[in-house]
């Protein structure tokens, strides 16, 4: 066991050098995962559960952040070297063996290298086939009721302006081969969906669809927003949009996602769908997030634009949009405050 400290201790320099994530458990840490960007994959040097948390699925969610992660930093490979005992698990994952190595502390045992290379973030879509189930229950709400209302206590005291609505969380998300993107929708409360946001997603069953409208001007330049102090999303940048809600369910019992689309466009910026000329419609996968972004081509300059959505957005009560971005390459983005899924959104359409 000294040879393992000695070969795996963590110190203050590892901590600063590489990026670390770590799990909690009732405010006390019980997991955590590290590595470091390298230039055509993400490292994983420790990936470690206290014995009293295992069998839960830390380990597995740690790996999920860890990709999410990568989403934002652009990788798509995810290398380890795992302990022999722990094949098994990666190989669950989706890992595979690369190569293997002879161990440098116990004679006889092989270490072997594994990958595992992420699913393509950027989907072409044909169809969204989202159904709303109004007797589902969303196990995670449900679950943690008290501490779900707690947290919003606090949040609402730091944003008063915040309300509790009503919203869909999506189950059963999947893309087929004809590019049809099929749903179960459950209702929830706001409340609910922060609390889970906040805590890193803890339960990856449900997740969270909404819809984007990516704007984009004459001269090919896109606009995101900045949104505003009195948004749950304060500072944040990404393409008009929303969560789905009850007002985008229609008679049949589906989910009129292109109709939340331009409904959110014109409440954020005051254009018009109808106005614009329809480009691809596409998801963007970041985690347990998913974006059916639709890009909308005005005929109109980027300077204009901007000045109208914003003059739009001052003269609202809500004032969802604090600022406008022009873009005219993926780098004009700021290195924080953006979203995985609105970097995403400008590499797949500024290259």
């Amino acid at each position: 066991m000294a040879g393992f400290r000695a070969n795996n201790r963590v110190t203050p320099a590892t901590l600063t050098s590489q990026t670390v994530i770590v799990a909690e458990l009732d405010g006390k840490p019980v997991a955590f995962a590290s590595g470091d960007k390298r230039a055509d994959h993400f490292y994983l040097d420790f990936l470690f559960v206290a014995p009293e948390a295992q069998g839960i699925g830390l380990g597995r969610l740690l790996i999920d952040a860890v990709e999410d992660h990568m989403r934002q930093s652009g990788h798509r490979r995810l290398m380890l070297e795992s302990d022999a005992n722990a094949v098994g698990f990666y190989k669950r994952l989706g890992f595979a063996v690369l190569t293997e190595r002879d161990s440098t502390m116990i004679p006889g045992l092989r270490i072997p290298l594994m990958e595992r290379e992420l699913a393509p973030s950027v989907l072409p879509l044909q169809r969204v086939a989202l159904r709303f189930d109004p007797a589902a229950r969303w196990a995670f709400e449900t679950d943690n009721e008290a501490a779900i209302a707690a947290h919003w206590a606090e949040a609402l005291a730091r944003n008063p302006h915040m309300w509790n609505g009503r919203m869909l969380q999506t189950t059963d998300i999947a893309i087929d081969a004809a590019g049809t993107l099929s749903g179960t929708c459950a209702e929830i409360a706001f409340a609910s969906f922060i609390a889970w946001r906040d805590w890193g997603c803890p339960d990856r069953r449900g997740g969270n669809v909404f819809g984007s409208a990516v704007v984009r001007a004459a001269g090919g330049e896109l606009l995101f927003g900045v949104m505003g102090p009195k948004t749950a999303n304060n500072g944040l940048i990404y393409p008009p949009g929303g969560s789905l809600d009850l007002g985008d369910l229609t008679e049949a019992g589906t989910v009129d996602l292109e109709g939340s689309i331009a409904r959110e466009l014109m409440e954020e910026t005051g254009l018009k769908v109808e106005d614009a000329e329809a480009g691809a419609l596409f998801a963007v996968r970041d985690g347990p997030r998913l974006s059916v972004a639709r890009e909308l081509r005005f005929n109109r300059p980027a300077r204009q634009l901007r000045d109208d959505m914003l003059a739009h957005s001052r003269a609202t009560e809500e004032q969802e949009l604090s600022d406008i971005l022009v873009l005219e390459r993926p780098s004009d983005l700021p290195s924080a405050k953006v979203p995985a899924f609105s970097r995403l959104i400008a590499r797949h359409l500024l290259g």
